[in-house]
């Protein structure tokens, strides 16, 4: 099963929130199996997990909404992926004319009458007749391999340059490139990681709970792995295969004496990739860099009280 899904992983896809409305209750669900299905009539379909606890008011509502992430939504992904939080209390959003939660920010929303539900196995297909749709001009959010990405033209498309391409960072938004540098800079560093026999997910749950050796919930391992539920699991079930994470009182995730080697082997990876990729910038650039991401993480910092 597991093998399976990794399997499936390897088709990149869009990131969506289908949420919908009933009688005041709300529910939204993260959900990367949306797909079109017919123009004419314009219909799309999604599957939603049998055991989800949304699947009742999904299966009762007439209408929902599918609303596409733009590329700084990973946080709106991972909080409509993540169970026993008040998902709409913690993103803004509004009413939508078909009583669908409409999301803030998004790349676009198709607002949808239930058409059909269909037996997917252990998923229901629901199937929507499209009745309003909205989009803007924003970059998408990408998930594959496990992990976040985002869109950027394939190096073989060899297009003439125009002003429009030449000169597109200075208007690009800071977060759209920190995504990009972030990209780069992971694709990079995969061979070290596989180097040490791990995938991305893998990697990010060994720095969490190195982080953490008290220990953490599953369910706070994976807001701070900024990882998606089933691949939180998927990694944390291959880790304590390999006697690298442990369970400890039944719910607590703790590295093992083994896990603990295996991140800080990788850490002496990361520490010579640094090393490599600052290579031949002045010390003042490098410290200038850490300045401004320090800025980003931890906000500006306090005005000083005058005397």
């Amino acid at each position: 099963m597991r093998s399976f899904r990794r399997c499936l992983s390897q088709f990149g896809t869009g990131v969506t929130v289908i949420t919908a409305q009933l009688e005041g209750e709300r529910v939204g669900v993260t959900a990367n199996s949306f797909s079109s299905l017919s123009l004419d009539p314009p219909l799309i379909v999604w599957a939603l997990n049998r055991r989800a606890t949304s699947l009742a008011l999904f299966e009762s509502a007439s209408h929902f909404a599918v609303n596409i992430l733009a590329a700084d939504q990973i946080d709106v992904s991972r909080c409509f992926s993540t169970p026993g939080i008040d998902r709409f209390g913690q993103v803004p959003w509004c009413r939508g004319e078909t009583g669908a939660p409409i999301l803030a920010d998004v790349l676009a929303v198709l607002e949808c009458e239930r058409e059909a539900m269909h037996d997917g196995g252990d998923h229901v297909l629901m199937v929507g007749r499209v009745r309003k749709f909205t989009r803007f001009e924003k970059e998408p959010l990408l998930f594959v391999q496990g992990r976040y990405g985002v869109a950027v033209d394939h190096p073989g498309l060899k297009a003439p340059p125009t002003a429009a391409t030449q000169a597109p960072v200075a208007e690009t938004s800071l977060l759209v490139m920190l995504l990009f540098a972030y990209q780069a800079l992971s694709e990079k560093f995969d061979a070290h990681r596989q180097a040490e026999g791990l995938t991305l997910a893998q990697s990010r749950v060994l720095a969490v709970l190195h982080r953490n050796p008290d220990g953490l919930t599953l369910a706070s391992l994976v807001r701070q792995a900024y990882l998606g539920m089933r691949d939180a699991e998927d990694a944390v079930a291959e880790l304590a295969e390999r006697s690298l994470v442990q369970r400890c009182g039944g719910e607590l995730l703790r590295l093992t004496d083994q896990g603990r080697e295996r991140r800080e082997a990788l850490l002496r990876r990361l520490h010579e990739f640094d090393a490599q990729q600052l290579a031949g910038l002045p010390d003042t650039d490098i410290e200038s860099i850490r300045g401004l991401l320090t800025h980003v993480i931890e906000g500006p910092a306090a005005p000083r009280q005058s005397a």
